[in-house]
């Protein structure tokens, strides 16, 4: 089924469905996925890992803390423990990005030659993968955690287990859109993008309560995630090449110089978009929420 909630299961059956699927997703990924496209098997399960952890803070009033952390945690150490295999790749993706985007205005040659650089980096990760058994261990560790999903106490139903957890997530955004405005860092940007990930992974399980209009600002979400994604993208690659590319003989200093051209670009749309996202008062983005999950879910309907 979709990651969202239904109209005809009780909130904490959906969540709970939407973990299994996104673990269960990710198992497949990481024991039959990675024989036929490792590069893709890792992207996807990190995205479900991504998406089951939102769905412990956007819950957070409906599970127990002391559960909610526990398995908050062994989500997030299984995801990390995929990084490096992951992030190699996306360094060539940046790198390919950047040279579309900037086409004739650096010789092919020079885009090359760091390309190659990249896969060198790109293919001793994988191989360090494959042969720490890396991928099997953590579809084990997900399999002990989906074991557990049934037995995770909850304490609230209906509205009042998801508006804490969609106010805070909301409220995070816009503190992280001040932060990132006054000081465009690359952890400010990284954590206004994390924030911007969790509304948007938020908006699509309430996409149901009002399809156009949750649903375009889900919409919106992404697209802000997206950009503050290749931005920050481009500041790894930025900080790779810094590191690792004085052996390359091409001109460095002109690749860095695009990365830094196109990052300004990146933010300056990310921040246009972000306005728009985080335009409304907590409060009244809250209430307007609720109002839609009353017509859509009307008492004494499911909880």
């Amino acid at each position: 089924m979709a990651y969202r909630l239904t109209a005809d299961e009780t909130v904490q059956d959906g969540v709970r469905r939407c973990a299994r699927e996104q673990l269960d997703h990710a198992v497949d990924e990481l024991t039959t996925g990675v024989h036929d496209d490792p590069v893709e098997a890792v992207h996807a399960a990190r995205k479900d890992l991504k998406k089951a952890r939102s769905l412990l803070r956007l819950s957070r009033a409906a599970i127990d803390r002391d559960e909610r952390r526990r398995e908050n945690k062994a989500l997030r150490d299984a995801g990390r423990s995929l990084s490096s295999a992951r992030d190699a790749e996306v360094m060539l993706q940046a790198l390919d990005d950047l040279a579309d985007h900037f086409a004739g205005q650096l010789p092919q040659t020079t885009f090359d030659a760091v390309r190659r650089h990249l896969e060198t980096e790109r293919d001793t990760a994988r191989e360090r993968m494959f042969a720490s058994g890396l991928p099997e261990q953590t579809a084990d560790e997900l399999k002990s955690i989906r074991g557990r999903i049934e037995d995770w106490p909850t304490r609230r139903g209906g509205w009042k287990a998801l508006e804490p957890g969609l106010l805070r997530s909301y409220k995070r955004g816009r503190k992280a859109l001040a932060t990132a405005r006054s000081e465009p860092t690359v952890e400010s940007l990284h954590e206004w993008r994390k924030r911007g990930k969790d509304l948007w992974y938020h908006l699509r399980m309430l996409k149901p309560l009002s399809p156009d209009i949750v649903g375009g600002q889900a919409n919106e979400a992404h697209t802000l995630s997206d950009l503050l994604g290749d931005d920050h993208d481009l500041a790894v690659l930025r900080g790779t090449l810094g590191r690792g590319g004085d052996g390359l003989a091409v001109d460095l200093d002109a690749v860095v110089a695009l990365i830094d051209r196109r990052r300004e670009q990146l933010q300056a749309e990310a921040f246009r978009v972000g306005a728009r996202l985080y335009a409304e008062p907590p409060k009244a983005f809250g209430r307007r929420l609720h109002s839609y999950w009353k017509v859509w879910r009307p008492a004494p309907a499911l909880t």
